[in-house]
This record gives C-alpha cells, sequence and structure tokens, in this order.
C-alpha cells in the first residue's frame, strides 16, 4: 500500500531559514513561488538571462519577489526549485547553476525528465529531489487560495544530507499539496508515467475529437453542430466524471443510450495493443530520444504539425463557433 502523505504527517519547519529560490517564473514558478511566500517563507526567484528587463523578471518584481539572474538565486539560496521547461533545463543548468552549487544545497526539480536521461548530473553533495503538483500552475494558486490543495508527488534521487525527504515533503507543504495528499514514487515512474499520459490521453483524446468532427463533417452535418459535438460535449462531462467517479455518472448521470453507447460501442474505438506499445517504446527511453532529438533539430516536426493543424476545417470552425455561440 502506498503512503498518502497529509498536513498532519509534515513538518515544514525544516524551511524555515532557508531561502527557496524558484528557477523559472513560468506557469509552474508562479504558482508555486507564491505559495510558498504564503506558507511563510522566503522565496526568491530567478530568470534566465544575464540582463535586466526580462519579462518574468519584471512579472516576478510586479509580484512582490526579488528577482535576479540564475546564477545569483543559485548563489543565495539553499533550495532550488527548478520549474524550467525540459529542452531548457540542461543549458541553464551547466551555464548558470553548476558553477555555483556548494554542498549541502536541495535541487528539487518539476518533472524528471533531465536527471532520469542523464541531461543534468548533479554532483554527489547536494540533494536531488522531485515535486510534481497533478495541475496546471494556476489551478494550483487558485486551491491554493481556497484553503486547499491539488494532489502531488515527491521523489528522492540522491539524498546527500540525510533529510532529504523531509525537505522535499515540506516543499510539497509548503505549495500546498498535503492538504489533499502526495504520494512517493520514482523518478522513473513520474517522468515517464507523465510522458505516457501526454501521448494517449491528451494524445488520444484530441484525436478522437478530431476524427469525431471529421467523420460527422464528411458525410454531411453542419461543421457547428459537429464541433459542438466533438468538444463542447465533452467538456460537459469530464468534471462530472471526476467528481463522482464514472461509474456513477454512467449509472446515474446520463441516458440509459448513452450508457450502452459507452459500454457496447467504446472499446471498438480503442487500439488496447498501441496502448501498450507507446506504453513499451516511454519505457525503453525512445520518446525521450525522439523528442530530445526533435527539440536539437528546431522543432521541425512540430512546426509543420502545427501548421496542418491550424490550418484544418476543426480550427477555423472552433474559431467561429466560439464567436458564435460564447465561450
Amino acid at each position: 500500500m502506498e503512503r498518502i502523505y497529509r498536513d498532519a504527517d509534515v513538518d515544514a519547519s525544516i524551511l524555515k531559514g532557508k531561502t527557496i529560490a524558484v528557477i523559472g517564473y513560468g506557469i509552474q514558478g508562479k504558482a508555486q513561488a507564491a505559495n510558498c511566500r504564503d506558507s511563510g517563507f522566503k522565496v526568491i526567484v530567478g530568470c534566465r538571462g544575464k540582463d535586466e528587463g526580462s519579462a518574468s523578471r519584471d512579472q516576478a518584481k510586479s509580484d512582490g519577489f526579488e528577482s535576479m539572474n540564475v546564477s545569483d538565486a543559485t548563489k543565495r539560496a539553499e533550495v532550488l526549485l527548478i520549474e524550467l521547461a525540459d529542452p531548457v533545463q540542461p543549458a541553464v543548468y551547466k551555464n548558470e547553476i553548476a558553477p555555483h552549487l556548494r554542498a549541502g544545497q536541495t535541487l528539487c526539480f518539476c518533472h524528471g525528465f533531465s536527471v532520469l536521461y542523464g541531461q543534468i548530473q548533479p554532483p554527489k553533495d547536494v540533494n536531488v529531489v522531485l515535486y510534481v503538483p497533478n495541475a496546471p500552475g494556476a489551478f494550483v494558486r487558485a486551491k491554493y487560495q481556497k484553503g486547499e490543495g491539488v494532489y502531488g508527488c515527491i521523489s528522492v534521487d540522491h539524498d546527500a544530507t540525510g533529510n532529504a525527504k523531509e525537505i522535499v515533503l515540506a516543499i510539497s507543504k509548503a505549495v500546498g499539496s498535503t492538504r489533499a495528499g502526495v504520494v512517493e514514487m520514482t523518478f522513473q515512474h513520474e517522468t515517464e508515467g507523465d510522458n505516457f499520459e501526454e501521448q494517449i490521453l491528451y494524445g488520444g483524446a484530441i484525436h478522437l475529437m478530431r476524427a469525431c468532427f471529421n467523420v460527422m463533417v464528411k458525410n454531411g452535418y453542419p461543421p457547428s453542430f459537429a464541433y459542438a459535438k466533438a468538444i463542447r460535449s465533452l467538456r460537459s462531462v469530464i468534471d462530472v466524471m471526476d467528481e463522482k467517479g464514472i461509474e456513477e455518472y454512467l449509472t446515474k448521470g446520463c441516458s440509459r443510450t448513452c450508457e450502452f453507447a459507452v459500454r457496447s460501442r467504446g472499446p471498438r474505438v480503442i487500439n488496447v495493443q498501441e496502448i501498450e506499445r507507446i506504453f513499451a517504446e516511454t519505457e525503453a527511453g525512445l520518446f525521450a530520444r525522439d523528442w530530445m532529438q526533435e527539440w536539437s533539430l528546431g522543432m521541425p516536426q512540430l512546426h509543420r504539425l502545427r501548421r496542418t493543424a491550424r490550418e484544418s476545417e476543426m480550427e477555423k470552425t472552433g474559431t467561429e463557433w466560439r464567436k458564435e455561440f460564447g465561450k
């Protein structure tokens, strides 16, 4: 049985007197910096670029944080929350973090990708940990402000000080996740589980919506109707299933026609063998290899796929749909 850590299980006072540097002031950085500060801890923000005037640095200052370049933030802090996007982490780490690390510091990553795949290899005299709240930054912040939190996970890759787990649990409490519950897992499970989810759930759901739209339009349905069915219908039930459970929704929250459709036809549109194949590829590092290669080449495939999708009938219909029928 996995252990669930909640507020009463975690003593965050281990962070008292320490300076927490949030490295990267983006989607997660903004939320975690604000939550840690509101929890009573000293927070500074390190932003990419050595010169004053960057948009993220200006935003951090506007939000009331002492903001500086990553090198200076590394020198000042005992705990670094690495909130940078995966592809830029290795270069920033090599040039601005690694030269200024000192024994006993804690590197806390928001995703295990760079460490798991060897793009970042910290020295043995610093803690290497992971904390991930399972929600976008805006939601993490909103839940905290309501006195609530979002489920999260923590991991310890290297314990240099003997109390790395206590430190990362304290970070998760400062951000608010122990209000909901935090579990421990490996860097590998967090990283590859996240990558697998994005390929299967995000990728699968988006392509199912597109297929639904395209087939209906191809067979003569009005594009506005097909768009509403492909996207808005799903949006309306996801929160209900999350709050009450899938079975509760199917047996009590939808029509019997819908229930029969889901149970009898739904499995036919899912290729379980392909899902298992993608899982195996992910655990073998093939997805990571392909993504790192794509990034190093300037993302030519992504740019082409973006252009194709942007010019599709579904996207054009969506733009007009939102104008006509509201957001």
